[in-house]
Parts: C-alpha cells; structure tokens; sequence
C-alpha cells in the first residue's frame, strides 16, 4: 500500500513538472522562481485562511452552546391544599 501511495505520488509530481514544462518552455531560473514564489504564496494565504476560518468557526461553535436561548424560569402552580394546621385553625 505504501508503494502504491509512493509511485502515485511520484507520477503526480512527474506530471505537474511535465505541465509547466510544457506550458512555460524550458523556464529559466527566474520563471522557475517565480513560478514557485507565486505557488508558495497562494499556498500560504490559503493555510492561512483555513486556520482562521477554522478558530472563527471553533468560537461561533462554542458561543452557540455557550448563549443558548434563555428563558425565564416559570413559576410552578401548585394547588393549595388543605393543610392539617389550617384545617384546625378554622
């Protein structure tokens, strides 16, 4: 199974290389560079977001179990018996 994830991983990375090969000629090293540069900071701005959007999400999740709707405590209605001392009273 680890050979399989290894050689598909080798052949993903041989294709991507063969695309920009093929799309940018053969690069010179500031395309390159820059190829990666602009790769890198796509990469970074989109890790970036997926941990804030991640903390935000953690925190709207638990103020929502936090600040559940509130609601007044009612008052139980009990029937008034006949109390053995009222009864006496009267």
């Amino acid at each position: 199974m680890k050979e399989k994830i290894n050689s598909f991983l080798i052949n993903l990375c041989s294709e991507i290389e063969y695309g920009l090969r093929r799309m940018c000629g053969k690069p010179s090293p500031m395309k390159r560079f820059i190829v990666v540069l602009i790769i890198s900071i796509a990469l970074s701005i989109l890790y970036i977001y997926i941990i804030v959007s991640s903390i935000y999400n953690m925190g709207k999740h638990d103020a929502e179990i936090r600040f559940m709707e509130l609601q007044h405590i009612e008052r139980l209605k009990l029937q008034q018996k006949q109390d053995s001392i009222i009864s006496i009273r009267n």
